[in-house]
């Protein structure tokens, strides 16, 4: 050995005495370990045979010690001298140097037969990261797993929630007939077992054919390993549990696994190894990480797409609705709506119906969201269409009510609606309301009066409309409101209420406008709700009109 050969020289060095160590066997002749010169290897050698070694060593005007070699014993020869604490600290010395040299040994040729695994595990992540989609690179990666560790035949599995079982998206060896579904339910098939248990599993002989008779021809060894998604907890590897309800209590449970990789037909029929089956698994985690990526990277997409289709819905709702301006010049308003979310099921409605009179319609459609949002543009495109042709407002909502019947009664939804048109010549207000609360005429003494219901919202009944009529003033104001203003939330889970809005209403005897009113009603739900998300859409409309003669 290189190792020994140079502490026997060192040793030379240190005391000018020549040194060797041989190593006897049984049955063989004896094997030179180390030398500090060939001329002093070739002096000692006679001695590892001789029957007393001892004896020899002092005929020859030498030292001889018996040392642990590692895997027998030896004989370490040294020229005589009086540095007995040296030939003492040399023998130690021997045993320790040979056991390193074995372990770095050890290490190396082990290096050597896991390279083509750790090959394997860089291409793998390479393939994988150059890749959007496992399934894309599938063959590829089992082709290389199957060839690393002496597969003929393997099956990478996905795992198809719909249909309840393992479906096969690469195969190898499997021949002209295709790899089957394995449904969930097949107990005993190797791949469910594995994919329940979310790890690892291998057969041999009759249940490796009981097992997979597909993959496991005449009996050759099978390896089954779960892949599953990374964990998402304190640590970097294996898998994040799943917390499950059980009666009054909270169970944890391992993730539901991706997919299965099974692999047979071993060559020379040699079962799988502890090193395949650890390989196998570092396969299965590397593309259990890709999936997860993909995934998330799949959600994140979606989610940006989300985004931007909602906010482009609701920059089309608000573009459905009139701008205040269409009143003008007879009659001043102002308007707005803020949706709970990007959409909502608030509108409302102003129409110049000729010199003399204004209409103003709100509507509340039950409920907030995407589906409320597309019955509001139904129940707007209809009022609109409605309002234009007659000018009595309870025959105006009794046509949108038949409009909508059929859509209000398959989505089990109704919409509170109050429609109200000012008829400043006549000096009065005519009105139908459906169950809308927040509807008033705002004096110019800062009294407001209800504009009542007298039938439910639009959906629950087919109740006939009736017309209402009230006078209508110098400085009298329409407002109208929804009732996401009254519910609106502090930060302790306390609603505005509707006395809070009214008395604001109540300071406005000064002439305000229309937009200083609604500026002043949300201002008033902004102090109290503060940063506190919104429950539920807001809208509101105000609308005056000078009574003829008055202007």
């Amino acid at each position: 050995m290189i190792e020994l050969s140079a502490l026997l020289a060192a040793f030379l060095e240190a005391t000018g005495r020549e040194s060797a160590i041989w190593e006897r066997r049984a049955g063989g002749s004896p094997l030179l370990l180390g030398a500090s010169s060939d001329r002093f290897a070739t002096r000692a050698e006679p001695g590892v045979a001789a029957w007393d070694v001892i004896a020899w060593a002092r005929a020859n005007d030498l030292h001889a010690q018996l040392v642990t070699t590692g895997e027998s014993v030896g004989w370490l020869f040294v020229e005589a001298g009086d540095s007995f604490d040296a030939d003492r600290l040399l023998a130690r010395l021997v045993p320790l140097v040979r056991r390193l040299a074995s372990e770095r040994d050890g290490a190396t040729r082990e290096l050597v037969e896991r390279y083509e695994e750790i090959s394997l595990l860089y291409a793998i992540g390479e393939l994988l990261g150059g890749s959007t989609s496992v399934e894309n690179v599938a063959d590829t990666l089992l082709r290389e797993l199957a060839v690393t560790i002496g597969a003929t035949r393997a099956v990478f599995l996905l795992n198809d929630r719909g249909a309840g079982s393992l479906s096969p998206i690469a195969t190898i060896g499997v021949g002209d007939g295709a790899y089957p579904d394995v449904a969930l339910t097949q107990l005993g098939h190797i791949a469910v077992r594995a994919y329940h248990g979310g790890g690892a599993i291998a057969e041999e002989g009759d249940g490796a054919r009981e097992a997979d008779p597909v993959l496991a021809v005449h009996g050759t060894a099978l390896l089954a390993v779960a892949i599953t998604r990374p964990s998402t907890g304190a640590g970097i590897t294996g898998t994040h549990p799943i917390a499950v309800r059980i009666g009054d209590g909270v169970a944890s449970r391992a993730p539901v696994p991706l997919g299965v990789l099974v692999l047979g037909g071993r060559t020379h029929g040699q079962p799988f190894t502890a090193g395949d089956r650890k390989l196998a698994v570092a396969v299965s985690t590397q593309i259990g990480i890709a999936m997860h990526n993909a995934s998330l990277v799949r959600a994140a997409v979606e989610r940006q797409q989300l985004v931007r289709e909602m906010r482009l819905a609701h920059d089309l709702q608000l573009k459905l609705l009139p701008k205040p301006s269409v009143v003008g010049p007879e009659a001043r308003a102002a308007a707005r709506l803020v949706a709970a979310e990007s959409v909502g099921g608030d509108f409302f409605l102003l129409a110049r119906l000729d010199r003399d009179r204004t209409g103003v319609l709100i509507g509340d459609v039950s409920g907030h969201g995407y589906q409320s949002a597309l019955v509001m543009a139904l129940a707007l495109s209809a009022a609109a269409i409605h309002v234009q042709a007659a000018f009595d407002p309870s025959i105006a909502l009794d046509a949108v009510r038949r409009s909508l019947d059929d859509e209000l009664t398959s989505t089990e939804m109704s919409i509170t609606m109050c429609y109200a048109v000012i008829d400043s010549r006549a000096g009065e207000v005519r009105f139908a309301n459906a169950g809308h609360p927040h509807a008033f005429r705002l004096g110019a003494d800062g009294h407001c009066e209800r504009l009542a219901a007298v039938v439910p919202p639009i959906g629950f009944s087919h109740a006939p409309f009736e017309e209402c009529v009230m006078s209508w003033r110098p400085g009298d104001r329409l407002v109208l409101f929804t009732d996401g203003l009254t519910d609106a939330r502090s930060a302790r889970d306390e609603r505005l209420g509707e006395q809070a809005v009214l008395s604001r209403l109540s300071t406005m005897t000064h002439g305000e406008t229309p937009e200083d009113i609604l500026v002043a009603l949300f201002d008033r739900v902004q102090l109290h709700t503060g940063r506190t998300p919104l429950r539920d859409d807001l809208a509101a409309v105000i609308v005056d009109r000078p009574v003829a003669g008055t202007a």
